[in-house]
């Protein structure tokens, strides 16, 4: 069977995008409220960058960006992505349970990555969390559960809770935070996702 690393190490060797060249939402919202605080410049990481998708808008949106990516497939084309449209950032591949820096962002983004850690999830996102500079923006995305005495395990995917998720970051300005469904690429049954987008006070 195989393991999340090398599913999606297969699905980012393909010749095509799996989630397109666009942005998504989250991180298109993320942007909008970050600039709301600070008009130009600054830094960001994309914390589970997958192809670079919303690599590229960080940068498009004038950036010093960073994405992380535990597939050298996903870092590979998200340096093609990036080549491909005038932009640049900083790649590396890495393992978000074992990477750690000293810098801090003024953006923030965990777009549908954190679930794929399985219990490692809680701890990696409070050190993204963390990361976070004061007056800076967190956006995450991730697989939901519907009631908080669920067991958030299930096999090597993690699902958080939106109430956990809004205790977590009591102490921030929370911009949005909502739970959603979503249907995924191959018709499979609808997936329940938590967002949430907050500033760091």
């Amino acid at each position: 069977m195989e393991t999340e690393h090398e599913r999606w190490s297969r699905i980012f060797s393909g010749s095509t995008f799996f989630y397109g060249q666009e942005p998504g939402s989250v991180a298109r919202r993320a942007v909008k409220y970050a600039r709301s605080l600070k008009a130009t410049g600054g830094n960001a990481l994309d914390a589970g960058c997958g192809e670079g998708q919303d690599l590229l808008y960080l940068a498009q949106n004038g950036y010093d960006c960073l994405g992380l990516d535990f597939t050298s497939e996903g870092i590979a084309k998200s340096g093609l992505l990036l080549e491909h449209n005038g932009q640049k950032s900083r790649l590396e591949v890495a393992d978000l349970t074992q990477w750690n820096t000293n810098e801090q962002f003024d953006l923030v983004l965990c777009i549908n990555s954190l679930q794929f850690l399985g219990a490692d999830a809680p701890q990696v996102l409070n050190k993204l969390k963390n990361l976070v500079a004061p007056g800076g923006v967190f956006g995450f995305s991730a697989f939901a559960r519907e009631y908080r005495d669920e067991n958030p395990i299930e096999g090597s995917i993690y699902r958080f809770h939106l109430d956990e998720l809004l205790l977590n970051f009591a102490d921030w300005q929370p911009f949005e935070a909502a739970r959603l469904w979503q249907w995924g690429k191959s018709g499979s049954a609808p997936q329940p996702f938590a967002t949430l987008v907050a500033s760091k006070i």
